[in-house]
């Protein structure tokens, strides 16, 4: 299922591996109350968000695979190892560096931050397997 010289097969494929494993991570290896502590956030202000803002939830998977997807078309990528290898260059050019950002300047704690950056580094190596190694 290629168009536009994208693999959009793989790319759906990365997107649902990345949303996943956000899910193993924060829904079932770090408790809630763990996890939102590591966070800085407090019960009530979990309770006053909530769920609301879970629709967005799958953008940021998709918005990851489609422009790995896109940037391995542009850089000729091909093959899990040399995809894991460019997802990794990837996260660490701009999704965990983004986190960090937040930390220095914001008021939570590291913790949080550091268990966000492990998210997006083992997703964005999930997804620059899949999408590397399509056929």
């Amino acid at each position: 299922m290629r168009a536009a010289g994208i693999n959009w097969g793989a790319v759906l494929a990365a997107a649902i591996a990345i949303y996943a494993i956000g899910f193993i991570i924060y829904g079932l290896l770090i408790p809630e109350e763990t996890w939102m502590a590591m966070a800085g956030i407090s019960a009530e202000e979990m309770a006053s968000v909530g769920t609301s803002r879970m629709l967005f939830s799958p953008l940021m998977p998709l918005a990851t695979a489609i422009f790995l997807g896109l940037l391995f078309k542009l850089g000729r990528v091909e093959g899990a190892k040399v995809g894991v290898k460019w997802a990794i260059i990837v996260a660490f050019a701009s999704a965990v560096p983004a986190l960090w950002y937040g930390w220095v300047y914001g008021v939570g704690g590291i913790d949080g931050t550091l268990l966000d950056s492990a998210h997006l580094l083992i997703g964005h190596v999930a997804a620059g397997a899949i999408i590397g190694g399509w056929r």
